[in-house]
Formats: C-alpha cells, structure tokens, sequence
C-alpha cells in the first residue's frame, strides 16, 4: 500500500459542525499571533498515540507535526477503530482555530472524514470537546475557527472515520493556531541519554549546551534552548576521516527524563534528515573520546575547526534587537575566544527566518548582529576586529516551510577572519 503514492488534488467544500465556524487561511507575521502551537518546532511531544502503519518517518504519528502536506500518518491495514492521539503543548496555551490537510492522502476513500479536537489542562483529563469537523476528502489547508478560543495544555485528536476505503484511515498534517499563555518550562537536562544514536553526553550552562554522543563521533556544539527546544549544530566523523554535520534540534520533556530530536544535514533544506529518541540514563554527563565536559572553549574549538559557529545559545525578545539574559555563557565563550585568539577578527552575522517582509528581516537581523558587537566591545574586544552583517531570511538552513526549520534559521552566525 505504502510503496507508492498518488497524488489527490480534488477541491471540495468543507462541512463546518459542532462550535466552528469558516476562516481563511493568514500566514503568521514575526511576532503576530496566532501562530500553530502543533509542531515539533514548536515544542509539542506525542504523548499518546495509536499503533499506525508506521512507527517512525511517514505514515508514522511524527509526520502529523512535521507541517509538510505529503508526509502523513495512517493506520494498519484493516484497522478502522477510532484512533486517539494526545499532544502536550510546549506550554498551557489559548487556541482560536484548528486546520487540516488531506489532499495528498493516497485515494479518496482513505482521507479522515470526522474527527474531534478535545483540551485539557491535564494528560489525563477531564478533556473539554473544542471541534468536531467533518473534513473534506481531499483537501489541504482545510481551516476552522473556533466560536471561543481554548485553553489548555493537551489536545486530544480522535479520528472517527474515514470517506470509505476499507483499509485505511489516512490524515496529512493537524494544526493548532494561538498563543502560549505561559513559558515554556527550562530545566536542567545536563547528564546522559541513551537513544538509538547511541548514549548523548549533555552539559548545560544556563540555556548553553555543549556535548556528544556515541555514534561516529558525533559532536553537539554551540546549542541553546529556546524554551524547551534545544538548537544545535552537529556532526559526525565520514569515509576517510573528513567531518560533516548540520543543524538539529531536541525537544525535552518537562522533566527532562526525555528527549525527541530531529537533524538536517548541512545545505539540505528540502526536508528532515532524521530522528533522535532519547531517556535520560543519568545525571552523570559522562564523556566520548573526543569531548569531555568542562574542558575548553566550545566556540572557539568550532571556530577553529570549521572557520564559522552558529550560536544557538544567543536568544532575543521577540521581534526585537535586545539580548536575553540567556545568551550570557554564548556570548562570554565567544568574548573569551576573541581574547585567546588576538589575531582573529570575526564576521558577525544575523539570521532569521522568512516570516515578515524582506525588509524588516534584514534590518532585525542587522540590529540583532550590531547588539552582539556591542556586547563584545563593552567587554574589552577591540571594536575593529569586528564587522557585522545581516542576511534577513536569505541564508537559511532549512526549510522556512515549517516551524522545525524557521526555528533553525534564526540564529548568530560569527565567522573567522
């Protein structure tokens, strides 16, 4: 069933029911609202979900949040039971509408036709119903406005039925448009994680984490949460000996007992390279042969490695040029490598991702850049071993096509002169 795919692009209308209400599709803004709550860029883990056709990749629950309308889940063959999925919200949150996509489920009759949208403030309930849709058969960016937003923490996904096949029940992509009413919550997650890649050897500092893990030996450098979701850079030891790595990301559970993680490989923007589970083994950081906690200066080792660093760990106020008491560790590693290394000089480079118009991108990016100058300065670097520039959305690292990839884009680039 799964080996091929065939693309449905039929338009029918939708069937709005029980609290909903039409509302037309809007493209977030850099610091508007309401912006989708349900996506792994956004912090939300699958904390219940059925047995599906697949356990990981597409047709897996993983591709529901990915926000990539060819990539979906679906059920085992035969199966048509109601199937219950339970998402945990990076934080409790207010939702004023809900969208699907179904247009590119493999035949007519296998796309989700009813399905309903309960909330909690607690995995365990009591869940309050919010929507009950009847989704078009094949349709994508399918929208519905909730009559009075929601509040909560846990969205519990039921799908009922699908428009007839009688193997499979197939949905593409679910989302949930609002704002977080709270921050995410920030733990300490430094120790060991055993996970399919291998043990993860942690050290956090603050929203800074540096580290590795036992996979060809892999590197985690210059991260930084934003929230509950970690940022980074990895890479990994190829044929001959030569490095290679990307951007990646972990999202931690509120405990900080586990993670899940996805990774790009550098210059590939077209879409995830794969997936890191992880469970927290120890609160021992433990060590791999080529990193060790504690030891040397994160920033500079990458700079001298590879010439350039991206600095996850350097965080700003929404929509704004104003550093965070967060980045302090990033920018202090980076203050001590300009002093360790008097004859460098440093490129200071901001990114962002493509939501906003062109223009303000660039303009927030420069700013952002200049603010981090200015830090470097105050602490005694001299000013012109120092340029800065602003890229706005032109030099991503992943797609800009979902929030996974946006959170990738935003970031510090310093380059070695």
């Amino acid at each position: 069933m799964k080996l091929s795919r065939t693309s449905a692009c039929i338009a029918f209308c939708s069937a709005m029911l029980l609290l909903l209400q039409p509302a037309p599709a809007a493209r977030a803004q850099s610091g508007a609202s309401p912006v989708n709550l349900l996506s792994w860029g956004a912090g939300v883990l699958i904390v219940q979900a059925p047995t599906s056709y697949s356990s990981s990749g597409n047709w897996s629950p993983d591709a529901l949040l990915d926000e990539q309308a060819n990539t979906g889940w679906a059920t085992v063959s035969g199966d048509l039971t109601p199937k219950v999925f339970v998402f945990e919200l990076a934080a409790r949150s207010q939702i004023t509408s809900l969208g699907f996509d179904t247009a590119q489920v493999e035949n007519r009759g296998r796309g989700a036709k009813d399905v309903k949208v309960e909330i909690s403030d607690s995995k365990d309930g009591p869940y309050t119903l919010i929507a009950s849709p009847s989704l078009a058969p094949v349709m994508d960016h399918q929208k519905f406005a909730l009559k009075t937003p929601a509040t909560g923490r846990y969205l519990r996904l039921t799908v009922l039925s699908n428009w007839g096949d009688s193997k499979y029940m197939e949905i593409m992509d679910v989302y949930a448009y609002g704002k977080l009413l709270a921050q995410p919550v920030l733990g300490n997650n430094s120790g060991t994680f055993t996970s399919d890649y291998g043990d993860f050897h942690l050290q956090q500092t603050g929203v800074t984490v540096n580290g590795c893990y036992e996979y060809k030996g892999g590197l985690i450098e210059n991260g930084g949460f934003d929230g509950r979701v970690l940022d980074f850079t990895w890479s990994e030891t190829g044929s001959g000996g030569s490095r290679h790595g990307g951007p990646a990301m972990l999202t931690f559970a509120d405990d900080g007992q586990s993670f899940t993680g996805f990774w790009w490989n550098a210059g590939n923007t077209s879409g995830v390279g794969g997936k890191w589970r992880g469970t927290r083994k120890s609160k021992d950081i433990g060590s791999c042969p080529d990193w060790k906690p504690g030891t040397g200066n994160a920033v500079e080792a990458e700079l001298k490695s590879n010439g350039s660093a991206q600095l996850y760990g350097i965080l700003f106020d929404i929509d704004s040029d104003h550093l965070k008491d967060e980045s302090k560790p990033t920018l202090d590693a980076l203050v001590a490598a300009a002093h360790d290394q008097p004859t460098w000089n440093f490129s200071i480079e901001g990114n962002t991702d493509n939501t906003g118009s062109e223009a303000h991108n660039v303009t927030l990016s420069l700013n952002r850049a200049n603010s981090v100058k200015a830090y470097l300065v105050n602490a005694g670097v001299n000013a012109s071993r120092l340029t800065t520039q602003g890229f706005g959305s032109s030099h991503p690292v992943a797609s800009n096509d979902t929030a996974l990839g946006r959170s990738q884009n935003r970031r510090v680039e310093v380059e070695k002169k």
